[in-house]
């Protein structure tokens, strides 16, 4: 089962960070902080920022709860828990976990989903975290590169923000800006490093495997110090996009 715990906002990798000291290792199967990935516009450029997706909660996977919740009351930087009538810590629902399951399967952070617009204003085509969910939106700022999707948590209806990237987005190219850095920082994260020869040529077929193009395919036009640029067929036209050289794999005959 899953269970969320709160504690105060900026303070909650240092509560993942006492539980997995504190906590023996048996008493729960994951402990993090949920992310996701939000677009800035600064002088028309894309800057993908990495930011807390539910400041001041922390999730918390678990087959034996009450064990666990004593164990829980020796961790310090907890300011409280968020607990029903019998003071045990909520559990989420089935539809809920459900949720968290799909959106945060890559390393725990909602990634950016990719919107196109019909002109008037309304989604034409979704792909990413956000296509089984385009029924809850209740709110879109598609100039500000997100929209606010509405879902049940903890037994009440809250709004929950998830960024989105346009046409024009993945015509250019698109770098990471601020990270709310987790504990451990995911790889495609990490400032990549120079290396002479990262075996990728202009010509060569690909396949993204991560990232918010993930399982698109293409053929590389241009090669740069750590990504590719790649051009896929696309809403019928030839189209280009920055993809890190982590983010592929070359595709063989």
């Amino acid at each position: 089962m899953w269970y969320v715990l709160q504690t105060m906002t900026g303070r909650e990798e240092e509560l993942v960070h006492y539980i997995e000291e504190i906590v023996p290792k048996e008493l729960y199967t994951d402990c993090f902080v949920a992310y996701y990935e939000r677009v800035w516009r600064k002088q028309q450029e894309s800057v993908v920022h990495v930011e807390r997706l539910f400041p001041g909660y922390v999730f918390i996977v678990s087959d034996t709860p009450k064990e666990l919740y004593l164990c829980l009351k020796k961790v310090p930087a907890m300011s409280k828990m968020i607990a029903d009538g019998n003071f045990d810590f909520l559990s989420i629902e089935e539809e809920e976990e459900a949720f968290f399951a799909n959106m945060l399967k890559n390393q725990h952070i909602v990634r950016l989903s990719y919107v196109e617009l019909d002109g008037k204003g309304r989604i034409f085509r979704v792909c990413g975290p956000l296509k089984e969910y385009a029924d809850s939106i209740v709110k879109a700022q598609y100039k500000k590169r997100y929209v606010i999707i509405r879902l049940k948590m903890m037994g009440s209806y809250k709004t929950v923000a998830l960024g989105v990237i346009l046409k024009e987005d993945i015509q250019q190219e698109i770098r990471y800006g601020k990270v709310e850095t987790p504990l451990e920082m995911p790889e495609f994260y990490h400032a990549a490093q120079p290396e002479k020869d990262h075996g990728y040529a202009a010509g060569d077929h690909v396949s993204v495997i991560s990232g918010s193009f993930e399982n698109m395919s293409g053929v590389i036009w241009k090669v740069k110090k750590d990504t590719v640029e790649i051009g896929v067929h696309l809403f019928g036209q030839d189209m280009s996009m920055e993809v890190p050289v982590n983010d592929i794999r070359k595709n063989f005959p």
